[in-house]
């Protein structure tokens, strides 16, 4: 009897307890008062974020309601990417020009522009974001700070590209700045200083957090994955849309020169005086410059290896000489950018049409001018694709791309290289590109090599050039003009968006 008594009690206390269980998970807030009462939730100031993004660009977390309209598409979005931002001591910075972190602030003796050399930095946090090729980022910066001697201008800035730039007042002010990262395998430092040597400055609770995928904040109405556009109009920017020759560019928005110097079509030596759409101003690059091999601008690392697309305008005012190339997208390996370009835009004298060169050799994706026995520069082993285009007019061009070794690829172990693409490069890649509308390449398969001539392995993703390169073979010649060149990283690109006469 006492045996039946007990096991109806256990029996009755195991149901009473499953009825309480159940009824109490179909409201969240019942739940929580019965079983969470204890534990107390805190909002966690200087959150430790991995400082890493998904090397594919995409993001696989959801998303919260509460921000909806900003539409965070990384893992770290919201999270303060700066361990230490309130100074609490001085881990995590370098602190250099005299500055100091005393009381959780940080003091800073300026040394003159952050954007001249790194001995003017003042406060440095270095690889906030290891790697950022693959995604470009927007990120939001907030700080508290104020001036405590000197009137010069107070800077943070990504290395050498400065994001804040500006007098502040001599009290506390909190500030708030936006901008875009500078993609660059040597640029994820942030610094701080001042542009008057001497001035001394005091910041605290500085945070930064990635808010979405960047957007050229001087271009209203471009999609968030534009990532670079240049069209050439001085009086939309207040400054030309290259930088000075062999020294980085000072705006995001900006081309390096790599040879000789950009003209526009307002030059009054210019033969064609209008842009793509017959207003405006489009960058003139040819003979005038006189130089042994080339006139080129780029932009570095401008390109990932996973999926993008480029758009641009050209017109060839005078042909160059055969086979001469009008644009390329460089490879980038450690040590030298000796590399057969995954796709170079050539002129063919002899049927009046240009041809693109792509690395479409799946026998090719291991080779070095050691294994070749030769070497005959960017275009070796590639295959050629032909297109016609119209002389002295404009004409454009649209290409989606992704870097792969393709799937018949048996050569060495990739595994490393999976991280710097993102995928696997044992993989497929594939190549589309129209002119004027027309696609004249759709390929899947092998889209890029591997070494560079010396053996050097492709790391840094690639440069987008555009310019007119006879190479020292023959005499400068030939005048090409640009207009509307853009840039888009990721996936849900199109042809509609790319086209640079929109």
């Amino acid at each position: 009897m006492k045996s039946y008594i007990h096991n109806s009690l256990v029996l009755l206390c195991f149901i009473c307890s499953f009825i309480l269980l159940i009824s109490c998970s179909k409201d969240s807030d019942l739940f929580n008062e019965y079983v969470l009462s204890d534990i107390e939730t805190e909002p966690i100031e200087n959150a430790d974020g991995d400082g890493t993004d998904d090397t594919d660009g995409t993001d696989e977390s959801s998303e919260d309601e509460e921000n909806e309209s900003t539409t965070p598409t990384s893992k770290d979005s919201g999270v303060n990417l700066l361990l230490n931002g309130t100074f609490e001591n001085s881990d995590e910075w370098d602190l250099l020009n005299g500055s100091t972190v005393s009381g959780g602030v940080l003091t800073i003796v300026a040394n003159g522009s952050i954007g001249n050399i790194e001995y003017n930095w003042s406060a440095l946090y270095t690889n906030v974001l290891n790697e950022q090729y693959y995604a470009t980022r927007r990120f939001r910066m907030t700080f508290d700070a104020r001036q405590t001697s000197g009137s010069g201008e107070l800077q943070i800035g990504q290395r050498f590209n400065s994001a804040f730039d500006q007098v502040i007042t001599d009290t506390w002010t909190t500030y708030t700045v936006d901008f875009d990262g500078n993609v660059s395998n040597g640029g994820n430092d942030i610094n701080i200083g001042g542009r008057d040597v001497g001035d001394t400055f005091e910041i605290d609770n500085i945070t930064m957090e990635i808010i979405g995928d960047t957007s050229n904040p001087r271009i209203p109405g471009q999609p968030a994955q534009v990532t670079f556009f240049a069209d050439f109009e001085f009086a939309t920017y207040g400054y030309n849309q290259w930088g000075a020759n062999g020294a980085n560019p000072t705006e995001v928005n900006q081309f390096e020169v790599d040879h000789g110097e950009p003209r526009t079509t307002d030059h009054p030596d210019s033969p064609l005086k209008a842009g793509r759409n017959g207003t405006g101003t489009a960058i003139w690059l040819g003979q005038y410059n006189n130089n042994l091999t080339r006139n080129e601008i780029g932009r570095d690392v401008s390109l990932p290896f996973g999926e993008h697309w480029i758009g641009f305008s050209f017109y060839v005012q005078d042909s160059l000489p055969d086979s001469r190339m009008l644009m390329q997208n460089r490879n980038l390996a450690p040590g030298g950018s000796s590399t057969v370009n995954s796709i170079s835009m050539r002129q063919d004298n002899d049927t009046g049409d240009i041809y693109f060169s792509l690395a479409t050799d799946v026998n090719s994706v291991d080779q070095t001018r050691e294994s070749l026995g030769t070497w005959n520069g960017a275009g070796t082993n590639t295959s050629s694709h032909f297109s016609d285009y119209k002389f002295r007019a404009w004409n454009d061009v649209v290409i989606h791309y992704k870097a792969a070794f393709g799937a018949n690829y048996t050569g060495p172990d990739t595994s490393a290289l999976s991280e710097v693409f993102g995928y696997d490069p044992r993989s497929d890649g594939f190549i589309e590109i129209w002119v004027n509308g027309n696609k004249v390449v759709d390929h899947v398969g092998t889209t890029i090599y591997r070494y560079e001539r010396r053996g050097g392995e492709i790391r840094l993703g690639m440069t987008g050039n555009i310019g007119t390169y006879w190479s020292d073979s023959f005499s400068p010649q030939g005048n090409v003009y640009y207009d509307n060149y853009k840039i888009w990283v990721g996936p849900n690109g199109s042809y509609e968006e790319m086209d640079p006469n929109r």
